[in-house]
């Protein structure tokens, strides 16, 4: 049994509505995150009211700053994606956080395989991302792409001041909110929810799984990064729907952020090159043989019979 012919057993509400109910709760959600999150860092700094314009300005500035914009991070990953996720799966489709699974959790094997994966994908991911890097609007949307560039410029500056870490307690909590409070909040919203519904509404994986990647790498708001994230999401996507337990694109995800957030770290540290840290500098034949390797570990992933379905299935 795959996953759409389970999704084909199961009582759900339809798709169509489903999704509906599902960006609603997560468009509400979104509001009263940033002004939970907004609060939080206000209070953590001392800032006056007068002065909120330049928040960001003064946190990065400040000696609580990096506390204060990571832990209102953290505190916005969840309540922007795990709990919506959580309230409509239990509220409105009341169901089970168990039930996103139809498979037993896999080996550990299983999970190496994911980590052997991951490590191969990156090189074509850096490729991508150099590629992305450069792309050009036409002369007639120069005013877009200025402004998508001012986006990237203040989210690179974010990210750069959010992984510099003056203390193992500042890298373990960056791990924390960047890499498990991210990666379980939005591979439940856009794994175990969004694809899942496209899945059973359209009922062609190939298409949900690329679909909700798209939706995922969107919601990110940064074009010069869209293509990478994308075909991360589409991964994801896949070890999903093969595995049929939510907790191995979990794991996919948390790893990825996770190295990444331990390569920038080294990087400032300057144990590492930043030409590694990117990925981009490798040379296009090591690219192409290492996406080969991962074309060919993907396929041992499909064929391999990597848990027993569930006895309730």
């Amino acid at each position: 049994m795959n996953f759409l012919q389970y999704l084909q057993t199961t009582k759900e509400n339809k798709p169509g509505n489903s999704l509906l109910i599902l960006f609603a709760i997560l468009l509400i959600s979104l509001v009263l995150a940033q002004i939970v999150a907004g609060g939080l860092m206000i209070l953590m700094s001392g800032i006056e009211l007068s002065n909120i314009g330049n928040l960001i300005d003064v946190l990065m500035n400040s000696k609580n700053g990096w506390w204060a914009m990571m832990l209102s991070q953290g505190v916005a990953s969840i309540f922007t994606f795990i709990v919506p996720g959580l309230l409509f799966w239990y509220a409105v489709e009341k169901k089970q956080f168990s039930d996103l699974s139809f498979r037993a959790l896999p080996s550990l094997q299983v999970f190496g395989l994911v980590i052997l994966i991951q490590l191969f994908f990156s090189p074509f991911s850096g490729w991508v991302q150099s590629l992305n890097e450069r792309m050009q609007l036409p002369a007639s949307l120069e005013w877009l792409e200025l402004i998508m560039k001012s986006m990237e410029n203040s989210a690179k500056t974010l990210t750069d001041f959010l992984t510099k870490f003056d203390s193992p307690l500042e890298l373990f909590v960056a791990l924390i909110v960047i890499a498990i409070i991210a990666g379980i909040g939005e591979e439940l919203i856009f794994r175990g929810l969004i694809q899942r519904k496209l899945l059973l509404g359209i009922k062609n994986y190939h298409l949900a799984i690329w679909i909700s990647a798209i939706i995922f790498s969107g919601i990110h708001m940064q074009f010069y990064g869209f293509f990478p994230r994308m075909f991360l999401g589409a991964l994801f996507g896949y070890l999903y729907y093969w595995s049929g337990n939510i907790w191995v694109p979990i794991f996919a995800h948390i790893f990825n952020n996770g190295l990444a957030v331990v390569l920038m770290h080294m990087v400032n540290q300057k144990k590492i090159s930043p030409e590694i840290e990117k990925l981009d500098s490798i040379p296009l034949p090591y690219v192409l043989a290492s996406l080969l390797a991962f074309i060919g570990l993907m396929f041992v992933f499909q064929k391999s019979n990597i848990s027993k379905i569930k006895d309730q299935v």
